[in-house]
């Protein structure tokens, strides 16, 4: 039979890796280049180059640190599919494609920082149109990209719906949280229709409330993860001991 008992310790470690990209996040983007909220994107082309000349060296160092905290995305979104193996039988066709998902969206994270830091490593020399319009596909990129994100949640409320052990890993309410969180993710879809309003990639719906869904998510699903975490060490070491009483019945028996 297959062996499917977890590392606890490294998928505890990587649970809480969740929490360090969403630390990286506030701390780089906020804090340091000034992008939460984002600059509007009804704000001229000259406007937009100033931004980045100005805030150059601030960006260089944000998205320094955001490179580092992104790629523990994929970190934090394996810890999730370890257990979502757990729930699956036969052939894991759900945590496969959440590894493939997972790998993608790693992608996207990545993207961000790194076309930042490109448009702030020269911007003097940059056409104040061009850095615009590469300013405006950051923020789509960061906001845009909700499918690949949406479906992880899917796939997870699925596996957890359908987990047929006796006893749950992840409690069922998980699995509808999920599911609301990929609807309420589907705001940002709007914002290359609209410049200004709640809507436009800094508006309140399609960036505050898209961003405080999504990363809160993200905190939850930390918590909830960790709390699986300790119910399967609880349950390997049961299983460990009643492993131990064997032998001794058997020895007992025997005398």
């Amino acid at each position: 039979m297959q062996d499917l008992r977890i590392n606890v310790p490294t998928a505890r470690v990587m649970a809480l890796s969740g929490v360090v990209l969403v630390i990286s996040l506030i701390v780089a983007q906020g804090v340091l280049m000034g992008f939460i909220p984002p600059p509007s994107p009804a704000r001229s082309a000259h406007e937009i180059a100033q931004l980045y000349i100005d805030r150059k060296l601030r960006i260089r160092l944000g998205t320094l640190i955001e490179c580092v905290g992104f790629t523990f995305y994929l970190t934090w979104s394996m810890s999730i599919v370890f257990f979502m193996r757990r729930m699956e039988r036969g052939m894991p066709i759900l945590s496969y494609t959440a590894i493939a998902n997972a790998g993608g969206g790693y992608v996207f994270f990545l993207l961000m920082p790194i076309t930042w830091a490109v448009l702030a490593f020269r911007p003097e020399t940059l056409d104040p149109a061009f850095l615009q319009i590469a300013n405006d596909y950051v923020w789509f990129v960061f906001i845009l990209s909700w499918p690949p994100f949406a479906v992880f949640m899917i796939l997870i409320a699925v596996a957890v719906l359908r987990d047929q052990n006796q006893t749950p890993i992840f409690p069922r309410w998980v699995g509808y949280f999920n599911l609301w969180t990929a609807v309420l993710i589907i705001p940002a879809g709007l914002v290359e229709f609209f410049k200004v309003g709640p809507f436009a990639y800094d508006g309140v719906i399609s960036f505050w409330f898209v961003w405080i869904v999504f990363f809160g998510w993200i905190i939850g699903m930390c918590v909830i993860t960790l709390r699986a975490c300790a119910a399967e060490k609880r349950r390997q070491l049961a299983e460990q001991d009643r492993d131990d009483e064997i032998p001794i019945r058997q020895d007992l028996g025997a005398a």
